[in-house]
């Protein structure tokens, strides 16, 4: 969804603006989520919200054995079963699971977002969403010495053609969502547009106070002085959300036209000069919609922006991952 993570995000880090992967960082899952119902996705029916299918009736297993739905397979008389295959993957590489159930639950909390607000991208919108993945997956194909993605996926990767094609068109859906939601937030949130200078040492901090007091731009300071990548641009950043973040409280407090600091964190000074305050902007999906549309026309979204709408839902959607821990037999927190 967006480009790779900016480097200059690290300041926003380091100053209390939490992050983990952008949208456009976010490994796709193979099982998408079920969109909302009414989200058409080209090449199929309306796509609606799975209804709950009766339970079939079917033999209760034999004492000890592991049941039909969680056994992946058997060797020599012996099961496996989802729980030693998730615990193996975890003890093998935990970082890759948590990635993973993070996508997972942030694609369910992107749909149930999206409909809470009235968001839903148009038909056209979504065509050329899913032409743009089907594009980069049949390039991916090529380079890897195939020229028909069906044959590559069956017979290369082991998958159903059809199933995976409709995770990958939902993923793009989904990802139109979350642009939308992600955006109606910050508008419907105060802010401040800021730029900053972030310095790595004393004598840094000294000129920028100095060139300051002479009266110079702080662009010019900011190019000259802040190990920030976005020195290149005059220290601009995308906007500051209030909150209680060290780098949020400073820029509140710091009037419009001023500049706020030396900020001092993890060894590290900030300077933020505030160019503007936006007031929230809510309403209807009616009222925001053209508004979203044309802002992110202008302006995609950053991973920064990304990192405070996902602290905002983890705050508003319960989220509980106690069943992964069960299921593999791990602790639970709080437990002994």
């Amino acid at each position: 969804m967006t480009s790779p993570m900016k480097a200059w995000a690290l300041a926003l880090v380091l100053f209390g603006v939490q992050g983990c992967a952008g949208p456009g960082n976010r490994a796709r899952p193979v099982q998408a989520p079920s969109p909302e119902p009414g989200i058409v996705a080209p090449g199929e029916e309306t796509v609606q919200a799975p209804a709950s299918p009766e339970p079939a009736a079917s033999p209760a297993p034999a004492q000890d054995s592991t049941p039909v739905a969680s056994l992946v397979a058997r060797v020599a008389g012996a099961e496996v079963s989802a729980s030693d295959l998730i615990l193996a993957w975890m003890q093998r590489d935990s970082m890759a699971v948590r990635r993973t159930m993070d996508e997972l639950i942030l694609d369910r909390i992107v749909v149930a977002e999206a409909a809470r607000l009235g968001v839903y991208p148009s038909q056209d919108q979504v065509d050329a969403a899913v032409r743009r993945v089907r594009t980069s997956l049949e390039e991916e194909v090529r380079r890897a010495g195939s020229t028909n993605v069906e044959e590559f996926l069956s017979q290369r990767m082991g998958l159903d053609p059809k199933r995976y094609l409709r995770a990958v068109d939902h993923s793009a859906l989904t990802d139109l969502l979350a642009e939308r939601c992600v955006r109606s937030y910050t508008l419907g949130e105060e802010r401040c547009e800021v730029a900053l200078i972030l310095c790595a040492d004393r004598e840094s901090v000294d000129l920028v106070q100095a060139g300051l007091a002479r009266g110079e731009a702080f662009g010019d300071l900011a190019k000259a002085h802040s190990q920030d990548p976005s020195s290149v641009d005059g220290g601009h950043v995308p906007a500051i959300l209030r909150n209680d973040s060290a780098l949020s409280r400073l820029a509140f407090h710091t009037e419009p036209g001023e500049v706020g600091g030396p900020l001092a964190q993890s060894g590290r000074w900030l300077f933020v000069q505030v160019i503007h305050r936006r007031e929230p902007q809510k309403g209807p999906w009616s009222q925001m919609g053209p508004l979203v549309e044309r802002t992110l026309g202008e302006d995609p979204i950053s991973d920064p922006e990304y990192w405070q709408w996902k602290e905002a839902m983890l705050k508003l959607y319960e989220v509980d991952t106690s069943p992964l821990l069960e299921l593999v037999g791990e602790p639970i927190r709080g437990e002994q």
